[in-house]
């Protein structure tokens, strides 16, 4: 391990014992949540959506209006005196700009984070075995927990019966629709999970279709080729506490039917509410499914112009696993 890894592994490792906690997930919570209760003691209790200006006061953060330097979106770095400044991007969303904002705050909760300059990756691509990029994670992880607090979320989010009360939530918040599922998911009591949706090919088309060495038997252009082979599948899945008792596991790159609520949702670009089959391998069955279509690209949209999904699925006939295996934990990118 290198010294930077090791130096990284240290500030994990130093949060955890700091806080108590059981885990580097309940640290930066917690840590989360003590931000906001000095808040809400100086100012008052918080009114929705939090102001995030006031979090980074409160971490001490002088604010800059130059751009970032090693991020698109934003970071953080020495100021010269002993603080640090942050550099946001203004032209970034205004969903992605705060969640940016909160995900820096939330490195000030580790040791030394003066030290040295901190940007925000993109949360697609980390691996949690490096510890760069796991305390990138863990901050997404802080991000959400200051801009979706509880106890106000939670109350929130006990009323939601249908697609459209989770877009609700999210413009309440001013947070992405893929964060407010996430968080959704996490916190309900109930044995559901949030599944995040893109088109894409299955890996083992990967190098092979849409490949410009290799001469297609239609004439087409790779990219046309690619377009028309694409599927909406599974990025990952966020699971309640009930649903990974369950045992059940929904596999990454599961492609769904395209005559199923979830591509009507991705087809639409509307809400979509109902009770389905889903062949989702081994737990395939039944679900009650809540399908909100996502902000996509159109160079990353499906054959005919369909967006990016995320879905609330609550299992209602799915047959328990015959050996009951242990879901991963819910360290999935919250794709702001």
């Amino acid at each position: 391990m290198n010294r930077r890894e090791t130096s990284t592994q240290a500030f994990i490792d130093e949060l955890v014992r700091s806080t108590g906690a059981a885990s580097p997930e309940d640290a930066i919570r917690l840590k989360a949540r003590q931000h906001l209760e000095l808040q809400q003691s100086l100012f008052g209790e918080p009114t929705m959506p939090i102001d995030v200006s006031v979090l980074v006061g409160l971490a001490g953060i002088k604010e800059s209006d130059d751009l970032p330097v090693l991020s698109p979106d934003a970071e953080i770095a020495p100021d010269g005196d002993g603080g640090v400044e942050m550099r946001v991007h203004p032209d970034r969303p205004e969903t992605r700009k705060r969640f940016s904002i909160a995900h820096e705050v939330s490195h000030t909760f580790f040791p030394e984070y003066q030290q040295k300059q901190w940007c925000r990756t993109d949360a697609r691509f980390r691996d949690r075995n490096d510890p760069d990029q796991y305390l990138e994670m863990l901050c997404d992880i802080g991000a959400a927990e200051l801009l979706l607090p509880d106890p106000w979320f939670r109350s929130d989010a006990s009323n939601v019966r249908q697609a459209s009360d989770l877009a609700a939530l999210a413009l309440k918040y001013v947070a992405s629709r893929e964060a407010t599922l996430r968080k959704f998911a996490e916190q309900s009591e109930k044995p559901v999970a949030a599944v995040f949706f893109s088109w894409k090919l299955k890996p083992t088309q990967k190098g092979t279709v849409g490949n410009a060495d290799q001469q297609n038997l239609f004439g087409i252009s790779p990219e046309e080729e690619i377009k028309a082979a694409i599927q909406l599948r599974i990025d990952y899945p966020i699971y309640s506490d009930a649903f990974r008792k369950l045992g059940h596991f929904l596999p990454a790159e599961k492609s769904v039917d395209r005559f199923s609520p979830i591509c009507e949702a991705a087809a639409t670009c509307r809400c979509v509410d109902a009770e389905a089959h889903l062949d989702l391998g081994q737990a395939s069955g039944t679900y009650a499914i809540m399908a909100i279509p996502l902000p996509t690209e159109p160079t990353s949209r499906g054959p005919n112009d369909e967006y990016n999904v995320a879905a609330i699925l609550e299992p209602i006939k799915v047959k328990s696993p015959a050996k009951r295996r242990s879901a991963p934990s819910n360290m999935g990118s919250l794709f702001d």
